[in-house]
């Protein structure tokens, strides 16, 4: 038996409240396992993801007038207030007919008190929650750059090399980038590998562990202390050169070759990021800047972040198929080349 047919709006609007992030917990997997199944929303979902694109390459990058956002705020709510202020100093109870009565407030008075606070709230909520958002984006942009100026200078010191992730033993994963950043002071906070939109930063107690901790560490203790590590983003797997040989990710300067991002999320359609609501991801590139992409495929769109060209959570087939991994994610070292 096939589902049957949803009406365009719906899925739109579904798929459209699935990229807010404004879907209710509950909702969510039941979204994504119609996703992996139904055509229509995978259309709807790739459609909405390109006019975001499309939308942030029309967009200017403007500096508002200081002050601009407190101003309207204020706008919108001094109407309310004087109104609220006048109700607090006139009766609210229903007045018989006199001749004075139109200097009473009755009830229809205070309906439009209500509307008018409705209506602010309407206004001034939404731009609140864009700023928070904002500001969350750009404080996490700010500890990418951090943590690239950390690798730049660790690449300078170690023959180009950025950290190498190895390929067996208790350091084999991925975010064993912080453990060396912090060990050898290219990175002196925890919190600096945290995203600020992300469930780690919740987790007020993080540290980073050192390179003993895991060396000493097993089972359970160890697995826990693989998948924390890396803090909130994900590092470059590194790739296979065309013997099959295993390569760390050398620092070659290039524009769109993603070294870090918000960690990819295995529960999430393309492993799009769970920070920021699932709308996208900070990325780090190799010649240092950061962009926050709606698309796990940025730049020209070649190559996806998130997977090799096998489209494989392992590392590249080549030298510029980039993948970033989750801090637990470990390297394969055999592959069979064609």
């Amino acid at each position: 038996m096939t589902d049957r047919a949803i009406p365009t709006d719906r899925v739109r609007q579904e798929v459209v409240d699935y990229l807010r992030g404004a879907l209710e917990d509950s909702k969510v997997k039941a979204f994504e396992a119609r996703l992996d199944r139904d055509p229509v929303y995978q259309q709807e979902l790739q459609q909405a993801r390109g006019d975001v694109v499309r939308l942030q390459g029309m967009r200017r990058e403007l500096d508002p007038p200081p002050g601009l956002a407190e101003r309207t705020i204020e706008n919108v709510l001094n109407p309310a207030r004087r109104l609220h202020a006048a109700l607090r100093r006139r009766p609210m109870t229903p007045s018989p007919a006199t001749p004075h009565s139109g200097s009473h407030w009755n009830w229809h008075d205070v309906g439009v008190v209500a509307v008018i606070f409705v209506i602010a709230g309407l206004l001034v909520l939404p731009a609140i929650h864009g700023m928070q958002f904002q500001a969350r984006v750009a404080a996490c942009q700010d500890n990418l750059r951090k943590i690239g100026q950390a690798l730049a200078e660790y690449s300078r010191q170690n023959q180009d090399l950025f950290p190498v992730i190895p390929t067996e033993g208790n350091l084999a994963a991925a975010g064993i980038y912080a453990p060396i950043l912090m060990q050898d002071g290219f990175l002196t906070e925890s919190a600096t590998v945290v995203c600020a939109d992300s469930a780690q930063a919740q987790q007020k107690d993080f540290r980073v562990p050192t390179l003993a901790d895991l060396r000493s560490a097993s089972g359970q203790e160890l697995f826990q202390l693989q998948q924390k590590m890396g803090g909130s983003y994900g590092y470059c797997l590194g790739y296979f050169d065309q013997d099959g040989a295993y390569q760390p990710t050398r620092n070659l300067h290039r524009e769109y070759f993603a070294v870090m991002a918000d960690a990819p999320s295995a529960d999430r359609p393309g492993h799009q990021s769970a920070n920021h609501g699932g709308l996208g991801q900070n990325v780090l590139f190799e010649d240092m800047h950061v962009e926050f992409c709606s698309t796990t495929c940025p730049g020209d769109g070649k190559d996806d972040i998130f997977t090799n060209d096998n489209h494989a959570v392992a590392p590249g087939r080549h030298v510029d198929d980039a993948v970033i991994a989750s801090s637990g994610t470990a390297p394969m070292v055999y592959i069979s080349l064609p």
